[in-house]
């Protein structure tokens, strides 16, 4: 028990996050950055920046680098938290990839309503699981996500799963000798399921 608590102490106090909202009882996280130079009357853009399995979106900020870039080119970047502790995104079929979709789509909402979010500009980007994701929204949002970018993508989905008309323009940067993320897919030490 001591153990366990002792390994948890250090998530709990580096996942840090700015906003939080219910949907279905459960409580979903995410941390916000608004550059100085934001102004309400210029429509803003948005980077969604989804982190791996089993981090939290301050691991995201610091690994991903998006705040500086942010401040320097004036867009606001969101880092939502996946579900559980530590967190991961559900990215194979089931309830949990469509209440992930939902809670992405609704922090877009919240966003725009607090923020001049420029909604041809809202992008999304992921790392390992969290490039699964950016995977899944190319897929289900394509209506509000104007392109994606992936690094080391983890998502059990085919490719054929992906239906949606409108093409989403996506980049990805995938190292051949992952042995996490198989580059060709395949079975990964630290997931039960194949990529």
């Amino acid at each position: 028990v001591v153990s366990a608590l002792l390994a948890s102490g250090p998530y709990y106090f580096l996942n840090r996050t700015s906003g939080a909202m219910v949907l279905s009882g459960q409580r979903r996280e995410y941390l916000l950055y608004v550059p100085s130079s934001y102004n309400r009357s210029q429509p803003t853009p948005l980077v969604i920046s989804m982190h791996g399995g089993g981090a939290w979106p301050a691991h995201q900020r610091d690994t991903s680098g998006w705040n500086r870039l942010a401040e320097s080119q004036g867009f606001i970047v969101v880092y939502p938290a996946g579900s559980g502790a530590p967190g991961a995104w559900s990215v194979d079929h089931g309830t949990g990839l469509l209440d992930d979709v939902r809670f992405i789509s609704e922090l877009i909402d919240t966003l725009e309503a607090a923020y001049n979010i420029d909604p041809a500009r809202i992008y999304a980007n992921g790392l390992s699981n969290g490039g699964g994701m950016a995977f899944v929204l190319s897929c289900t949002l394509s209506d509000r996500i104007a392109a994606v970018g992936m690094v080391a993508a983890a998502y059990s989905l085919p490719w054929s799963w992906c239906t949606d008309p409108r093409p989403v323009p996506m980049i990805a940067f995938h190292g051949t000798s992952d042995a996490l993320t198989p580059y060709h897919g395949g079975r990964s030490p630290v997931f039960p399921a194949s990529f």
